[in-house]
């Protein structure tokens, strides 16, 4: 039986919606997908089958799953890294207090069997009392508090953790968090790989959990040989009978050429491909043996400019390069159409984010703003990090366009983990990246914002920005929290802070005896614990 579907759920449920009082909504039933229109020159999908029951999971564990990833891990230790191609490893292993629903991307409890809301700065959570870490240890309270602490010595992730400012143990399973002033991220954060929790034991004995990362997730870490593969089995003694892993094996194989990946699985090589080479679309979602699934996604793929960097100084001259920029032209080229052209600087399908202000394509316009403030193109000459042949087939085609108003660049390609080192260090003059986060806060602060713990990915400082993301963090009313986040937004769009490109579609294949129920479109999450095999 052919399996296809194309969601667009998510475009009526990623509104930040959340904390009437500073507190997540109750997990509500996931809603409906929607089937909706192939793009242009697309085989249209057929409808979703109905999904078989999984098997009991008394039944344990049984067969393997292996998996192409298109680019290596950073990290598989939690709060080392904060990318999104080791987040998917991270939470296979570890859990948090709360998790996003995948469809919703609401925040929903997870560890925590119970919370309450003291005031608006101060939250009691009592955690489940039957979780025990996969080396055995019991989780209680002081692990929680050992791990907030761990994490906020990490500059990759303590990020996270300007939602909190304290943390007390009350007993051996309740905990508080006190966030200091009223935060609207703060249950958002909690569901970071940041926040993961880990034996307070080995925290303190100095375990390297690079080498092995012990947590309470469904998997546990087995074995990792670099530029080749990651392997995970399932956690025979998991805590949650009703979330324990269905299949007894997991390998993450890396297979950086998209071709590749497509070979891999029509022949059996691989299982499931995690991110599907866009040519190679109508090709698998023709094959009866295989099963696309097509997600509508809140992930924002961007050109991160450093503003540090002389050519980028200039607000005109930023501006100039947006507007020579077509990113239609790119969605089609590049994306097969499998994207949505996007020129705002935060995802519209976000509460809070606008067009207004946003650059225009307008190349004429873009060459007569350059000669109007007398800045000569030349001289805005850069070079363009790519981490991806999506992203150097979408470096050409800016080149082509930026050179027609006499703006030379050069491309620079570099594996993901080399990428993410060199923007996160500030040694670049503009580079690709995606930012996969459910939630408007995540962008604005990561992005945007400088404060004493986050120096943002643009390398760039604007006071009233500052000013409107803080204020807007800290307003727990959503619709006066919105009309703020929608002027930051407005802000930033005229500033120019980076160059937007597009709305990704997450796209995956895999085996069509394989069921997936749980995958996202948000691209970290796959909750590869409830996939199991029909036969």
């Amino acid at each position: 039986m052919k399996k296809r579907i194309l969601s667009m759920a998510l475009a009526s449920t990623l509104l930040l919606g959340v904390l009437a009082a500073c507190a997540p909504t109750a997990q509500a039933p996931a809603p409906a997908q929607q089937a909706t229109p192939a793009p242009a020159g697309q085989a249209a999908p057929a409808a979703a089958p109905a999904t078989p029951p999984p098997p009991p999971a008394e039944a344990g564990p049984s067969g393997s799953l292996t998996i192409a990833m298109h680019a290596e891990t950073q990290s598989v230790a939690p709060a080392r890294h904060n990318s999104s191609i080791a987040i998917p490893k991270n939470f296979m292993t570890h859990e948090r207090l709360f998790h996003q629903h995948h469809e919703t991307l609401e925040p929903v409890a997870h560890l925590v069997a119970d919370w309450t809301a003291i005031s608006d700065t101060l939250f009691e959570f009592t955690l489940h009392d039957n979780i025990n870490f996969s080396n055995g240890e019991p989780m209680t309270a002081a692990d929680v508090v050992a791990s907030w602490h761990w994490v906020r010595e990490t500059p990759d992730a303590r990020g996270v953790h300007i939602s909190a400012v304290g943390i007390e143990e009350v007993d051996t399973y309740t905990f508080r968090i006190d966030t200091g002033t009223p935060n609207a991220s703060f249950f958002f954060d909690l569901t970071s790989h940041g926040n993961s929790v880990l034996p307070k034991s080995l925290i303190d004995s100095g375990h390297d959990f690079q080498a092995d990362p012990v947590g309470s997730g469904p998997f546990v870490f087995e074995e990792w040989r670099s530029g080749d593969f990651l392997r995970f089995s399932a956690n025979q003694n998991y805590w949650n009978p009703d979330r324990a892993a269905r299949i007894d094996e997991i390998i993450w194989r890396i297979i950086p050429e998209g071709a590749s990946r497509t070979i891999a699985l029509e022949t059996g090589e691989v299982d499931f491909i995690d991110q599907v080479a866009f040519p190679d679309f109508d090709r698998l979602n023709s094959d009866p043996n295989v099963y696309v699934s097509a997600l509508s996604s809140p992930v924002l793929n961007f050109i991160n400019l450093n503003h540090q960097r002389p050519q980028f100084e200039n607000v005109y001259a930023r501006r100039a390069i947006h507007m020579a920029i077509n990113q239609e032209e790119i969605v089609e080229a590049v994306y097969n159409g499998l994207a949505t052209a996007h020129r705002a600087q935060t995802p519209i399908v976000f509460a809070g984010s606008t067009n207004e202000g946003a650059a225009p394509f307008d190349p004429e316009g873009a060459a007569a703003l350059l000669a109007e403030h007398n800045i000569d193109p030349a001289s805005l000459a850069f070079d363009i990090i790519s981490a991806n042949e999506e992203n150097r087939r979408a470096s050409e085609i800016i080149q082509a366009q930026l050179g027609e108003i006499g703006i030379p660049i050069t491309i620079t390609m570099m594996d993901p983990a080399a990428r993410f080192d060199t923007v996160t260090q500030g040694n670049f003059d503009a580079a690709h990246s995606p930012w996969a986060a459910g939630w408007i806060i995540s962008i604005l602060r990561n992005q945007f914002l400088v404060d004493e713990t986050i120096q943002n990915r643009n390398m760039m400082n604007n006071p009233e920005i500052n000013e409107l993301i803080t204020r807007g963090i800290a307003t727990i009313d959503a619709g006066a929290r919105a009309a703020i986040f929608e002027e930051a937004t407005r802000v930033a769009n005229e500033y120019m802070v980076m160059i937007p490109s597009h709305l990704e579609m997450t796209i995956r294949a895999f085996n069509a005896n394989l069921v997936a129920p749980e995958l996202s479109g948000l691209s970290t999450i796959h909750n590869l614990n409830m996939a199991y095999w029909t036969n």
